[in-house]
């Protein structure tokens, strides 16, 4: 999130776990992480198989409202 007071565009890049290559060719539902956790860490995250799935773009508007007590210079 932008700490900049104003109307902001942002963009994020999206994955998902990529599944095996029956469900990729069946369509049966979407694949699953056994273990969410995971790709919030370091160390096993490049273990994940993933694929693009396309990119969000959120319109934000940032207020300045006390942003200097949590620390966020202007």
């Amino acid at each position: 999130v932008p700490s900049a007071p104003g109307c902001h565009r942002v963009t994020c890049v999206t994955w998902r776990p990529r599944g095996t290559r029956g469900q990729r060719l069946l369509g049966t539902g979407g694949p699953q992480l056994r273990a969410p956790e995971v790709a919030l860490g370091h160390g096993d995250r490049f273990r994940l198989r993933t694929e693009s799935a396309g990119t969000v773009t959120l319109e934000l508007a940032v207020l300045p409202r006390n942003m200097g007590t949590f620390g966020v210079a202007l």
